[in-house]
């Protein structure tokens, strides 16, 4: 499905992969939109093509997007697929057996699957407080998930009840409106480490959302160096100089239009 660019194979042993579910709010796509665009980075979906979303206004480089792409960062061995139309119908199953089979033949060594949850659906206790939400596969171990519990002071995704009054597995989790990001977690996590990154929304304008989305996967995969550094200046003295910034693709300027004029309510 994937066509490269380049006539030579590509390796991608020991690669993270970040896939964004087309989800409720599209923050998992927006999310690895902000990604890409600060690193300046088959039949199953709907045919698409369009302009570079990350281009400046002033640029004459005339590239195009389509339907589905992937994107490599060979510094910190991470690729990212950026889907930006929805699935054929009857073909979720199809291509999701075609993606685990490229990441068993690539070597992909985890899967990070950023999706989004209806805000509507949550319990009490998910009312309050963050609205970021992991779960990590069984081939993640203990102290993994600790590390993300204590270090990142992340919060694991709340079991639910299932009809006969059971909790609901690991396997399984509750994530209404998050796309093929349930299915997709239980069929590959027998195979690779994956794990779900989850922000609860409703629909909307998700940019916000999608940005701390993307900040909770930069503070675990460590994509983006953001903090600053101290370099030697022409003097022989160090400078702090700051470290790299979001960078909001020019394409969503166009998104909702523009701001409301706040003489209105004067």
């Amino acid at each position: 499905m994937f066509i490269s660019a380049e006539s030579k194979e590509k390796d991608f042993e020991g690669y993270t992969l970040i896939f964004p579910a087309v989800s409720v709010g599209n923050v998992g796509q927006l999310a690895v939109d902000m990604i890409i665009s600060t690193l300046w980075m088959d039949d199953s979906i709907l045919p698409l093509v369009g302009n570079d979303p990350f281009a400046h206004p002033e640029s004459i480089s005339c590239k195009i997007v389509t339907n589905c792409e992937v994107y490599e960062n060979t510094e910190n061995k991470t690729i990212i697929i950026q889907q930006r139309s929805p699935f054929v119908q009857g073909k979720r199953a199809a291509f999701k057996q075609w993606l685990r089979k490229w990441m068993v033949e690539m070597k992909i060594s985890q899967l990070v699957i950023l999706t989004s949850s209806h805000a509507h659906e949550r319990i009490d206790c998910q009312l309050q407080g963050s609205q970021f939400r992991f779960v990590a596969g069984p081939k993640f171990e203990k102290h993994e998930i600790e590390d993300m519990k204590t270090r990142l002071e992340w919060q694991e995704l709340e079991k639910r009840l299932s009809e006969n009054g059971e909790t609901e597995k690991i396997s399984s989790p509750y994530i209404p409106g998050g796309g093929i990001a349930k299915s997709l977690f239980k069929d590959c996590s027998e195979e690779v480490k994956v794990c779900i990154l989850l922000m609860f929304c409703s629909e909307g304008d998700n940019a916000s959302d999608a940005l701390q989305l993307a900040k909770h996967a930069n503070s675990w995969l460590n994509i983006i160096d953001m903090e600053p550094k101290l370099v030697m200046g022409v003097d022989g003295k160090s400078v702090k100089m700051p470290g790299l910034s979001w960078k909001v693709p020019y394409s969503w300027k166009l998104m909702f239009g523009s701001q409301v004029d706040r003489t209105l309510f004067h």
